[in-house]
């Protein structure tokens, strides 16, 4: 894939300032430093190649092109993906509870890439913020490298619903400020005071008979974070295999059967990477 994105220069500078100015990374314009023509200055309906160094004066205009030069070739297959947004620079995932967004050994070439590839062809797979495989909702893929650098997780605002196991009994609204580490070479991770920094703030929505449901908004994005929080607190997410002792299947709220992890990524709200408007994706849990 191929962008080309244009930029006005508001003052005398090089190249290179003016695309710090509009917070082009460092990676991205290392990237541009490697072949002349990725980099043009604007003249008329010519676009003439310059480098980063060379000076533009303010009113003039630049153009770059963003090229994944060694796309490796990902295997297609044909699994349904919900596509809730695309454009040339992001794609919008509402990603169903059973496909892995990770394509490692025990899900190669049957993960969320594989999909995409049957639908993009070859592409490099950047995704932004990450579900675990029995998550359901809404995640970001970036389609290039400069989308990618200006969007990371912890600048999106991530909204979570789930079924939490037992009756809660504290605060209906709070925030769990607890540092969540690795534990050993397992998948598992625990609170523990050498942790990292890990904050989610919570509200509890509705109380059922031996479970409620909550909603949970990600200030940090640990690697299962929402599921060690509650369950450092003695409320698992229900038919969760790693961290509920019993993650028996359950009836929700809708009658229907659940046999998964009761948690789905509802809501996503950040800045358009390239053109900085506002956007804002919501989707509905298939458990409430």
């Amino acid at each position: 894939m191929t962008r080309r994105l244009e930029y006005n220069a508001t003052f005398d500078g090089s190249a290179e300032d003016i695309l710090k100015f509009y917070g082009v990374s460092s990676s991205v314009r290392t990237s541009l430093r490697k072949r002349l023509g990725l980099v043009c200055k604007i003249t008329g309906e010519l676009e003439i190649p310059i480098r980063l160094i060379d000076t533009l004066s303010q009113g003039e205009r630049i153009c770059i092109y963003l090229v994944d030069e060694f796309v490796k070739q990902i295997p297609k297959a044909d699994i349904p993906v919900n596509i809730a947004y695309e454009d040339e620079d992001i794609a919008v995932i509402d990603k169903q509870a059973g496909l892995a967004v990770i394509p490692v050994k025990a899900h190669y070439g049957k993960s969320l890439p594989n999909a995409l590839a049957n639908i993009w062809g070859d592409f490099v797979y950047r995704p932004v913020n990450r579900l675990d495989r029995d998550t359901s909702g809404l995640m970001i893929v970036a389609k290039n490298q400069l989308a990618h650098s200006v969007l990371s997780a912890e600048h999106i605002y991530r909204e979570y619903v789930a079924l939490c196991s037992g009756v809660f009994a504290g605060e209906k609204r709070g925030v769990i400020v607890l540092p969540i580490i690795r534990r050993g070479e397992s998948m598992r991770r625990e609170v523990n005071t050498d942790g990292e920094r890990s904050i989610t703030h919570y509200e509890i929505l509705n109380q059922y008979q031996d479970y409620f449901s909550a909603r949970f908004a990600l200030e940090t994005g640990r690697t299962h974070q929402i599921r060690v929080h509650i369950a450092h607190l003695g409320y698992p997410l229900c038919c969760d295999k790693l961290y509920n002792e019993n993650p028996q299947d359950i009836i929700c709220p809708n009658g229907k059967t659940l046999d998964r992890q009761a948690l789905h990524s509802c809501k996503l709200q950040f800045l358009h990477p390239i053109s900085k408007k506002p956007m804002a994706f919501e989707s509905p849990a298939e458990f409430l």
